[in-house]
């Protein structure tokens, strides 16, 4: 049964992709898309940081369920 996750730490969000009109092509500094590819690697890093914290949450709960021994 999965944990539900901590209250407070919420799930990260996905950055909002741009649109297909977004982008002008004109090799802006800051362009769009390039804005966006950095902000989707950033919250991929903060997506696995946050599942690694809800697991370790969850691990001590886990570990303190143990299974009655079969005594002889």
């Amino acid at each position: 049964m999965p944990t539900p996750p901590l209250s407070h730490d919420p799930q990260p969000q996905p950055p909002s992709k741009p649109g297909n009109d977004e982008c002008c092509h004109s090799g802006c500094t800051f362009c769009v898309l390039e804005m966006y590819q950095e902000d989707l690697a950033a919250y991929e890093a903060a997506l696995r940081a946050w599942q690694q914290r809800q697991q370790a949450a969850a691990a001590p709960a886990t570990q303190s369920v143990r299974k009655p021994r079969k005594r002889a």
